[in-house]
């Protein structure tokens, strides 16, 4: 229960930082506990971070990059925003090689 008092304590931080919305940090401190919670409350942290990091970096994108964006998200919304993130920046590399052909 120790353990999971400060993760959430984490969380609303982590959240309070980043964004007002409580719900996209309370989702990503539910996942990161729930797939990360046997490894320790540094390693909840950290998934915390890069989750809330990709998240920022994500909705910076330009708008042309909306659609790939959410088809990764749909597709990988369960894996966090990290790896959202790394499938939106493969597709977003991968179209622009075949722009250049």
């Amino acid at each position: 229960m120790h353990k999971y008092r400060l993760v959430m304590m984490l969380v609303s931080f982590s959240s309070c930082v980043a964004f007002a919305a409580d719900d996209v940090g309370e989702e990503i401190g539910r996942r990161c506990q729930a797939q990360m919670g046997g490894y320790g409350p540094a390693t909840v942290k950290g998934c915390i971070d890069q989750d809330m990091e990709a998240l920022i970096a994500l909705k910076k994108y330009p708008e042309e990059n909306k659609k790939i964006i959410d088809d990764c998200y749909l597709l990988l919304k369960n894996h966090g925003y990290a790896i959202v993130k790394s499938c939106a920046d493969q597709d977003i590399q991968a179209q622009h090689a075949a722009v250049k052909q």
